[in-house]
């Protein structure tokens, strides 16, 4: 798909102004609305606007080092999230203290070139819960081209600090197996609306890179 067209420059980086760029609306909520559909967490997502002086690499298209960064701004609102099942020991989570969260694995897979101006939609979904770690992929859409740009595939572990080992949460009891529960539950949700999505919409094969 063809990046969408604007009337002029200021309009096409309007995203960055403090409506969000009125254009957008539309290209925003139809992509909204498609991560849903396949599966992902609308709680969780982000928007980033894709900077020219911050972004680009001298090939004039957004530089690899840019895409972790879109990845951990949704990875920290997947944590803050966590508040909901961990009250009062959120704030341990938070600040590395007795049971916290360690990224210990992801691989990005870049599919589509992305050039400013653009704005991204950054989305987590969980495929595996394990009573120390939970395995997901964090997906970014272009606005611009209304499609998926890259997917990151990682997983994250829960680390007690105190015994410097991975935390399993059902064993720590209380809040932290109720944030394994709600984990478990999020995950089942998600898969079983992907199925659907993977159902209504089969994979085409193309050539591999």
């Amino acid at each position: 798909m063809q990046p969408t067209k604007f009337t002029s420059a200021l309009e096409a980086s309007s995203y960055q102004g403090p409506d969000r760029g009125l254009a957008y609306e539309f290209l925003r909520k139809n992509v909204v609305e498609t991560a849903l559909a396949m599966g992902y967490d609308k709680q969780t997502m982000v928007e980033c606007g894709v900077s020219w002086s911050d972004d680009h690499d001298p090939f004039k298209h957004v530089k690899n080092a840019a895409y972790p960064h879109y990845v951990n701004q949704c990875n920290f609102r997947v944590f803050e999230s966590f508040e909901e099942q961990l009250g009062e020991r959120f704030e341990d989570l938070m600040n590395t203290r007795h049971i916290g969260v360690m990224v210990k694995t992801y691989t990005i897979n870049l599919k589509r070139p992305v050039k400013y101006p653009d704005s991204l939609l950054v989305a987590n979904h969980i495929t595996e819960v394990l009573p120390d770690r939970y395995f997901g992929i964090t997906s970014m859409w272009s606005l611009r081209q209304q499609a998926i740009v890259a997917d990151c595939k990682g997983y994250v572990v829960f680390f007690d600090y105190d015994k410097g080992v991975p935390a399993n949460l059902l064993e720590a009891g209380g809040v932290y197996k109720d944030l394994y529960h709600a984990l478990v539950q999020r995950k089942e949700r998600e898969s079983q609306i992907e199925k659907e999505w993977e159902a209504a919409h089969p994979k085409i094969s193309k050539a591999k890179i």
